[in-house]
């Protein structure tokens, strides 16, 4: 053995001892090491056998591993009976064998950074590739393994699943974020974490407005780093949408930089309650912003701020090669690319989509899901689909002033019809309708 390589076999002999010996300790070091987490190979062979048997409801111990090691023909080279022996000699409490284990896995860890470190050095001497694949690559290799317990996404037995479930059910945690509009949220439920979420309108109806909205109502209800990614927008003219929210001065003398002289102390109260807000904006070119750019930029924010609480992308169609034969084809790549990273980064992903100007011609403007431009797989990848309608833009006699309707048009957690808010466009407040 390689007296420089970070290992701890006293620590891997007393967790595979108390395992032979006690029979609730697989169970709590399954859920902590996985089989290449052990150093000697002997020993990720009695760890495999005693995961194997643990996963099929059989009982663990010193008998059944060995039937085990001798069926796959693996006894001889673990060390054989002795081998077993010794361990069942090294035991370790159950009390105490969580820790351990934690010793195993962080010896484990540091062997993993020492490859990850060849592998980059290695993709620095690699010129055929582009620098920003390099970069890309290497930052992926160094997430993976600050993120990497055991594997979030691995398969799961019916039984571990619904013990998660039941406790969260006990404990009446909701898998879904508010949206402080009551009527949106009684058809939606929330914002469903891991959730593909297509806000989709035709201009001036207020989606980069909702957008902001959600951001601000989200980062200030629970504290976690939202993420707006503004491929249409410069972070200048997001930031006096978000000031505009705050202050109430009007938006379109903000993109001006003209105030009143009695507005500046709604500007300085807007101010501070905004700072304190953690938004954090990117305006990459949208030709320049890639799945793999989103990637980069969220996995830097979350070791840097912790777990995300919402990601947000205005719009999708500015994405790609816009000179593209297949648009659709294309959209739909960012679509599911999007989805993938809600999963990653376990948080709502919102995304604003543009309508097809087809429905200007229509008798009722009210978009459908099938509206939705370059749609391609964007209605398949989405779990909510929300179409933004606003009366008083087509007809100036209207009722139905300063009125948006959400038409939830796809939902695949829940319920779909309309709902009604009251938006003023003028400083992007959103407030629930009482009545209508």
């Amino acid at each position: 053995m390689d007296n420089k390589t970070p290992y701890n076999i006293d620590a891997e002999e007393s967790i595979l001892g108390g395992i032979l010996l006690a029979h609730n300790a697989s169970a709590i070091v399954s859920n902590i090491l996985s089989i290449e987490a052990f150093y000697l190979f002997s020993h990720q062979a009695i760890y495999k056998a005693a995961l194997a048997l643990y996963n099929k409801n059989k009982a663990v111990d010193a008998m059944t591993v060995s039937t085990w090691l001798a069926d796959q023909k693996l006894i001889e080279k673990v060390g054989g009976q002795p081998k077993l022996a010794q361990l069942m000699s090294r035991t370790v409490s159950t009390v105490n064998i969580d820790r351990y284990s934690e010793l195993v896995l962080e010896k484990y860890q540091r062997r993993q950074l020492i490859q990850v470190g060849r592998e980059i050095a290695e993709l620095g001497y690699d010129t055929t590739s582009e620098l920003e694949t390099i970069f890309e690559q290497s930052e992926s290799k160094v997430f993976n393994l600050t993120t990497n317990k055991l594997e979030r996404f691995a398969p799961k037995s019916i039984s571990d699943c619904l013990v998660n479930v039941v406790n969260k059910l006990e404990k009446g945690v909701s898998p879904a974020l508010s949206t402080g509009l009551k009527d949106l949220d009684a058809l939606i439920g929330g914002l469903i974490i891991q959730d593909l979420i297509v806000i989709a309108a035709r201009p001036s109806m207020g989606k980069s407005w909702l957008a902001c909205y959600l951001s601000s109502y989200i980062a200030d209800t629970i504290k976690k780093p939202v993420v707006f990614f503004s491929a249409e927008m410069s972070t200048e003219q997001l930031t006096k949408r978000f000031l505009s929210m705050h202050t109430g001065i009007d938006s379109m003398r903000l993109m001006h930089n003209q105030i009143y002289e009695d507005e500046y102390d709604q500007l300085v109260a807007g101010l501070a309650s905004l700072k304190e807000l953690p938004i954090i904006i990117d305006d990459t070119p949208a030709t320049e912003l890639t799945p793999n750019k989103i990637r980069s930029v969220l996995r830097r924010i979350q070791s840097e701020k912790g777990e995300l609480g919402l990601v947000i992308l205005d719009y999708i169609q500015k994405l790609g090669d816009r000179a593209a034969g297949n648009r659709a084809q294309a959209i739909g790549k960012y679509s599911g690319a999007c989805k993938d990273i809600a999963k990653t980064f376990n948080t709502p992903f919102v995304v604003n989509a543009q309508i097809n100007r087809g429905v200007e011609g229509q008798s009722n403007k009210r978009p459908s899901m099938a509206d939705i431009k370059d749609s391609g797989d964007i209605e398949q990848d989405m779990d909510l689909g929300l179409l933004l309608y606003r009366d008083e833009y087509y007809k100036s006699d209207t009722d139905d002033k300063g009125i948006m309707e959400i038409i939830v048009g796809k939902n695949r957690n829940g319920l779909t019809g309309t709902c009604k808010v009251l938006l003023d466009l003028s400083v992007g407040k959103f407030t629930n309708l009482e009545r209508y």
